[in-house]
């Protein structure tokens, strides 16, 4: 759920994503490598084994991942446009039924598939449960299993699951979900590994609580990443890198915030949207360069949306920066 900055922001950057588009359609920077498409086969999705006895389903950018348990199938996340694809993939592997289906967030596009496993208990946080209740959506079942609070733990057919809530992120009720023991972690919508962070940083509720989720990933012992998009899977780098790039986004934008006065006279007296509008911009015409020159040959389409996205952190700064302190602003 967007908050009000994010949903200005958009607004205020429609102008820089309409020039965007003006460009010619190959006058942009070319994928690296890493971040290139992969072929799908005749089925339309690619099956990916991880850990013990995990399983991830991917077609074209989108994820989701299951897990066979002795006792039954666990789904994380169930977006909608894999929904048959998901169902497809789970019966080629076992015919046991899905018993539980973990939602990290409640956005549509990773949860709105939930409804095709009826009988599953639909698991999340607390959190997450709340905004699912305030529009009912028969597409995303009201999950029936929750917790509050910062960490639980599942245990299903002798697989444990640990699902971390590091406080507002991406979307308030946005949880990792990690298996020790197969040192796999998974967060949806953080990033993309090997991509630089989509429109506004995703629409991010809270754009600080990014790097804490960053964070408290780190802290985890995890070799595998999964992120819900991408055309691969992650590991522990992409989650590093990723950081970095945060950090180089929030740092190089404070500094230049500093060092750009806000002109009210560029326009006319008393249009103070305006006004900000041009200030936002020429803080993002002056940082995207610079992230564009440093991790332009690394991340894949950093010259898409990082102009917005340094708009976002503008807004974040001043609503939300007393949330990071100083210490935890270095690499």
């Amino acid at each position: 759920m967007p908050g009000f900055g994010a949903v200005t922001l958009l607004c205020l950057s429609s102008a820089t994503a309409t020039s965007a588009l003006a460009k010619e359609p190959f006058d942009f920077l070319p994928l690296p490598e890493q971040a290139k498409p992969v072929a799908e086969p005749a089925e339309g999705y690619r099956l990916q084994r991880v850990g013990t006895n995990g399983y991830v389903v991917i077609s074209g950018v989108v994820q989701a991942n299951f897990f066979v348990t002795k006792t039954g199938v666990v789904v994380v996340d169930a977006p909608p446009v894999l929904t048959d694809k998901l169902v497809k993939a789970i019966k080629s592997v076992t015919d046991k039924p899905v018993t539980h289906v973990i939602l990290t967030h409640d956005h549509a596009d990773h949860a709105g598939g939930a409804s095709a496993f009826p009988g599953a208990k639909i698991v999340a946080h607390a959190l997450t449960a709340e905004l699912m209740r305030v529009y009912p959506d028969p597409k995303r079942p009201i999950p029936t299993l929750t917790f509050s609070g910062a960490r639980y733990d599942l245990k299903v057919g002798g697989t444990h699951f640990q699902l971390i809530y590091p406080g507002p992120n991406h979307e308030t009720g946005n949880i990792i979900v990690y298996i020790p023991e197969q040192r796999i972690a998974m967060m949806t919508d953080l990033f993309a590994p090997g991509w630089a962070p989509y429109l506004g940083w995703g629409n991010a509720d809270h754009i600080p609580g990014l790097l804490k989720s960053y964070d408290t990933l780190l802290s985890l012992d995890f070799d595998v990443f999964l992120a819900g998009h991408a055309y691969r899977i992650g590991n522990r780098h992409d989650v590093e890198v990723s950081r970095a790039f945060f950090l180089d986004l929030w740092n190089w934008t404070k500094e230049t915030i500093a060092a750009t006065p806000f002109d009210p006279s560029k326009a006319e007296p008393g249009n103070l949207w305006l006004a900000q509008s041009i200030w936002f911009k020429e803080i993002a015409d002056k940082v995207t360069p610079r992230l564009i020159a440093k991790w332009g040959n690394e991340l894949a389409a950093v010259d898409a949306f990082t102009h917005s996205t340094v708009m976002a952190v503008v807004v974040s700064t001043f609503t939300d920066a007393p949330s990071i302190p100083d210490s935890n602003l270095k690499p």
